[in-house]
């Protein structure tokens, strides 16, 4: 099986970005026009972008494993290349600095899909950059965590 492995780091302390990645009232400010599910084990999610006259694309998957501040992967159900993951590592580097590290992996080995393999690095490198902004324009993100 084939992957794609990015490293990304953050002026952010690793806490906020986990709450970036896991909070799904914030996801949808910089990752997708509509997220359902929250991250527990087993538990499945949906993401869906909102493409105008081409209509909506939506996947669908399961959190694998959460480590609070240290890993989630998420599985993907519904993916055209078979049984996707995506790994991602949190890293403290101390001083309000964190490293990123993104891997989404499971692709076979035949080059049919390298289209695939090219398309998720650069869809999550891009994703990246938006999470990016975001943090850099909201120093509290508990203001878009709903009350319960």
């Amino acid at each position: 099986m084939r992957e794609t492995r990015s490293s990304f780091e953050f002026d952010e302390s690793v806490e906020r970005i986990w709450s970036a990645i896991t909070v799904y009232e914030i996801l949808v400010h910089w990752l997708a026009d509509e997220v359902r599910g929250r991250p527990r084990e087993g538990a499945e999610f949906s993401w869906t972008w909102k493409l105008g006259p081409m209509g909506d694309f939506t996947t669908h998957g399961t959190y694998k494993k959460i480590v609070p501040t240290k890993e989630l992967i998420l599985e993907w159900k519904d993916h055209p290349a078979g049984d996707i993951f995506l790994q991602l590592l949190f890293e403290s580097l101390g001083d309000h600095k964190s490293k990123l590290t993104i891997v989404n992996g499971g692709y076979p080995e035949s080059n049919a899909f390298d289209v695939w393999i090219e398309g998720a690095k650069e869809g999550w490198d891009g994703q990246v950059v938006h999470l990016k902004e975001f943090l850099a324009k909201n120093s509290d993100l508990t203001k878009f965590m709903k009350k319960t």
